[in-house]
């Protein structure tokens, strides 16, 4: 450690210029790794606040909400304790001339669905042509009180509460009654949801499929592809930080054979050596993505609302502890050096 220590003082620039790299690798990682976190949520965040298990689809939908369509004796012979749900994608725009592209959510009031749903102002919507909308309609200026015409329609709800993460494909929910979304959809269950007990695969009525919610959630337009994307990036990233850090220390360690050679003629082991340049590594990757921990919380904090980053505690911990395995095991390449120096040829030499 004293050496490793000692050297990285003594060459500060080059040392410097890695742990720079490093700084600017983590720093993306930990930026995509927030958008992957922050985009997913949006897609998702509504489902998850529903807190069920299971849900029940027409079996040509292909686990798409939008697609699919259950009649009234399909619904009958499903099991009580699930909960209908009825979906309807529109715009709504308020007096004021406010717009806002919008899932519509019909659940009844007495459903699991509901009572799970969590009011950061106002109150649940209990009447008819009464909503509680996502927070984003909160952000965007929409106030309680205020009313929402569904766009090529008559059918008007007015704002009674705000409930957080409520997302659904990106767009913000609005959860209202099965009979004010009536008049759009002239009554149509769109699936079965359930929180516990969900009916056996075998038990289904003819023309359904269950999924579960985990599968569902992976069904969501653009939901799968836009998680391999991120994935596959977050994925090279750490192949780039194992190939950068490979690269610098096997460069150093090469232009300071010489000095190994002249240690090694002292007496100074080659694990000792080996032990240096791996000290080296760890020193300049928990600097490299302490520093950029720091500037990634920076910037979410101060970019825009609009921008879906989403840092948890849980991704830092894996970014961090990723980059600085891979910082390790790129410093084993410039170690086969190390073991191969001949003290006698280099000095002689």
């Amino acid at each position: 450690m004293f050496l490793a220590i000692k050297e990285m003082l003594h060459e500060k620039l080059r040392y410097g210029l890695i742990i720079a790299l490093i700084l600017l690798v983590s720093y993306l990682l930990i930026i995509l790794s927030g958008l992957a976190t922050g985009l997913a949520n949006l897609n998702r965040a509504a489902v998850d606040e529903w807190q069920a298990s299971a849900i029940v689809l027409n079996k040509d939908a292909e686990g798409r909400l939008s697609q699919s369509f259950l009649a009234k004796k399909t619904v009958a012979a499903l099991p009580s304790n699930g909960a209908k749900l009825s979906q309807y994608s529109t715009l709504v725009k308020s007096a004021a001339g406010l717009k806002e592209n919008t899932q519509l959510i019909a659940v009844a009031s007495d459903s699991f669905i509901y009572k799970n749903l969590k009011v950061t102002a106002g109150k649940k919507a209990t009447k008819l042509n009464e909503g509680l909308v996502s927070d984003k309609f909160k952000n965007d200026g929409f106030k309680i009180g205020d009313q929402l015409k569904v766009a090529n329609s008559d059918v008007k709800i007015k704002i009674t509460g705000f409930t957080p993460r409520a997302t659904l494909n990106v767009a913000p929910v609005v959860y209202v009654s099965p009979k004010t979304i009536q008049p759009l959809n002239k009554g149509m269950v769109n699936a079965v949801v359930f929180e516990n007990n969900s009916p056996s695969r075998g038990d289904l009525p003819m023309g359904t499929k269950l999924f579960d919610i985990q599968a569902f959630i992976n069904k969501l337009p653009g939901y799968s592809a836009q998680q391999l994307t991120f994935n596959f990036m977050i994925g090279f990233l750490y192949v780039i930080i194992l190939i950068v850090i490979s690269i610098f220390l096997y460069i150093l360690t090469v232009q300071k054979l010489p000095n190994l050679g002249v240690l090694k003629a002292q007496g100074v082991s080659t694990k000792y050596l080996v032990l240096s340049i791996l000290y080296q590594s760890l020193i300049m990757s928990i600097i490299g993505v302490v520093l950029a921990i720091i500037l990634g919380e920076i910037t979410a904090i101060g970019l825009p609302s609009e921008v879906p980053i989403v840092i948890t505690t849980s991704n830092l911990l894996i970014s961090g502890f990723g980059l600085i395995i891979m910082s390790l095991f790129g410093a084993l390449i410039p170690i086969r050096q190390i073991t191969k120096v001949d003290p006698y040829k280099i000095i002689g030499g």
